[in-house]
């Protein structure tokens, strides 16, 4: 049987089962129904989906792995349920990708997830991408593009990249000062253990000097193995 998904035909549903007999007594509400019956359908009708041009990021203006170019597979297709609820898109999340997109390496630096109230990022004047109790970070580049959609009337496109390159100067800047204050602690006789990658090269290549040792050791068993089946 095919489901019945308007309220307003139950009164003729009910009348057909009472004559075919899949229903032996009348019910209470039949009488009153048939004497009074709807005359408003109440199902709901599910709404198309707007897409507002004003906040639609462009990503064909970006290289991103998901342009044809890097297309592996078919797209799942949409499902058919008119009674699935739409999915919920956000711009930010949409920002969010493309810029850990093309910088992945941000992903890498520590972050702090602590917040007071949740809402951290409210209280900021994002009138400038710097921010006195927050790290840079791809977060404040978000922020700032939707401070500057907002409040100085820019195509998304243009406030992100308008962002990014603030964010770009004040990185470049943050590395100078690092590289900066610690060649003035060597001068003045500080001494930095090793880093992640340095500790890294120093336990790879004990390994690699070990294997050469092996190697070698091996190689000479090997041909004097050789010499010997020759001579024989």
């Amino acid at each position: 049987m095919k489901l019945q998904t308007k309220a307003v035909n139950v009164l003729e549903r009910t009348s057909h089962y009472l004559q075919a007999g899949v229903l032996t007594k009348k019910p209470l509400w039949f009488d009153a129904l048939g004497k009074y019956p709807p005359n408003k359908n109440f199902l709901h009708e599910v709404k198309e989906q707007v897409n507002e041009q004003s906040i639609s990021l462009n990503k064909t203006q970006y290289a991103s792995k998901n342009a044809p170019l890097y297309k592996t597979r078919q797209s799942q297709k949409p499902g058919k349920s008119p009674y699935k609820p739409n999915k919920l898109r956000y711009v930010e999340d949409e920002l969010r990708s493309l810029f850990f997109e093309q910088h992945p390496w941000e992903l890498a630096r520590p972050k702090i997830v602590l917040e007071n109230t949740g809402d951290d990022i409210k209280s900021q004047d994002w009138s400038s991408i710097k921010q006195l109790n927050k790290p840079l970070d791809g977060e404040s580049v978000v922020q700032r593009t939707l401070y500057l959609v907002k409040n100085e009337s820019k195509t998304l496109a243009d406030a992100y990249d308008q962002a990014r390159f603030e964010f770009y100067r004040l990185r470049i800047q943050e590395e100078i000062q690092d590289q900066v204050s610690r060649e003035e602690n060597e001068m003045f006789g500080s001494v930095f253990n090793a880093g992640p990658l340095e500790y890294g090269v120093e336990r790879e290549q004990v390994v690699i000097d070990k294997w050469r040792v092996e190697a070698e050791e091996l190689s000479r068993i090997a041909e004097a193995s050789k010499k010997q089946d020759n001579a024989i």
